[in-house]
């Protein structure tokens, strides 16, 4: 039997004979369970009497790391306490020995199977997350900004996990908070390193994080120029409003949310030019803002940059599978591209979320008379 997973395709299984069951450390091999073995390459014609607990394990952890909801997944976890119980250890090792050659596919896989097959333990999940913003920093540094995007988010998950298993480990708490730092996301990694200060033992790296902590919260959006814009551009006195946030950025350049004001106010002006770049710059400091994308992929498509539109609104959905503002904002989008019926597909996607929805039935209504 072969799965249809690419990350497993040279994953074969096979069955042991009956009678041959044994115990391993109190563990009992059941027959009727096929063992995961992986074909080694160029070795087509390979023999079950070349099977060992070796590779059964191997390809067991193979599993844990890309197919970690296997349905024999837990039999898998106690054959392998059973035959290598220290294979947490080795594997580490080995990870962070391939981490530091930059042989970042082999430690992702093998610290993939690690937080998976142990996720008690902490450590695994900051190394994945770690071997992701590497690989992140190195599709940076060859201008390889899509994928650098990709392993960002696989960092982003990796984190939230981290933190949601273990809310009071120091190290997923300083780590994630020094994450969600570099990444821009202010108000998330002021929750975590404050979190940190009150639990951390360590009273260096608790001044340390103290003095961080004092410099984020004097670029607080509570800045009186930032609430006075805020205020003009909700009342629509967007020219104003643009004025006083681009004094107010003149200093705080690293504020995603003063970026945000000012690509809302252009977007309110129909200025979708200077609105997109300024929107642009606030996901550069904030990848997980769900109105962000929403704005910017207005501004998109009223320049008539559908494909870029498409992208944003996925990225939103991604974050926010229910946010009708984006979906019927893809209705809109289908609706520029000419394409009706999937344009009533979203209304009607807005409209089973909130049946009250104006903007939806008028939209179904108006398209209903086509």
């Amino acid at each position: 039997m072969k799965t249809s997973n690419p990350n497993l395709e040279r994953i074969m299984y096979v069955s042991i004979p009956e009678g041959s069951e044994q115990d391993i450390n109190g563990f009992r091999i059941d027959s009727s369970i096929l063992m995961p073995v992986e074909i080694p390459i160029g070795e087509s014609d390979w023999q079950i009497q070349d099977l060992s607990w070796e590779m059964i394990v191997a390809a067991m952890l193979k599993i844990f790391a890309w197919d970690p909801s296997h349905k024999d997944i837990e039999y898998y976890r106690s054959f392998i306490q059973a035959v290598q119980p220290g294979i947490n250890e080795e594997m580490t090792q080995t990870g962070i020995i391939k981490a530091g050659k930059k042989d970042y596919e082999i430690s992702e896989e093998i610290f993939r199977a690690l937080a998976n097959y142990k996720p008690d333990i902490e450590q695994n999940l900051t190394n994945l997350a770690l071997v992701f913003e590497e690989q992140a920093e190195l599709h940076a540094n060859l201008n390889n900004p899509d994928l650098a995007e990709k392993k960002i988010e696989d960092a982003f998950t990796t984190y939230k996990r981290a933190v949601k298993q273990h809310p009071n480990s120091e190290e997923v708490i300083f780590n994630s908070g020094n994450f969600y730092l570099k990444n821009g996301n202010m108000g998330k990694a002021i929750e975590l390193l404050t979190h940190f200060v009150k639990i951390t033992k360590d009273t260096e790296k608790k001044k340390h994080v103290s003095d961080i902590l004092k410099k984020i919260k004097n670029l607080s959006t509570e800045d009186t120029l930032f609430n006075e814009a805020y205020e003009l551009i909700k009342i629509g006195r967007e020219e104003s409003g643009i004025k006083t946030i681009l004094k107010y950025l003149e200093s705080n350049k690293e504020v995603w949310n003063a970026w945000f004001l000012l690509g809302w106010a252009y977007r309110r002006l129909g200025d979708y030019k200077n609105g997109k770049e300024a929107l642009l710059e606030c996901l550069a400091l904030n990848e997980e803002n769900v109105d962000t994308y929403n704005e910017i992929s207005i501004c998109y498509l009223e320049l008539g940059e559908y494909t870029e539109c498409r992208k944003k609104l996925m990225k939103a959905l991604r974050l926010d599978g229910d946010n009708i503002k984006i979906i019927s904002n893809f209705g809109i989008l289908a609706l520029k591209e000419n394409n009706t019926e999937e344009a009533i597909g979203f209304f009607r996607t807005v409209l089973e979320i909130e049946p009250e929805d104006e903007i939806a039935k008028k939209y179904i209504e108006f398209l209903s008379k086509k």
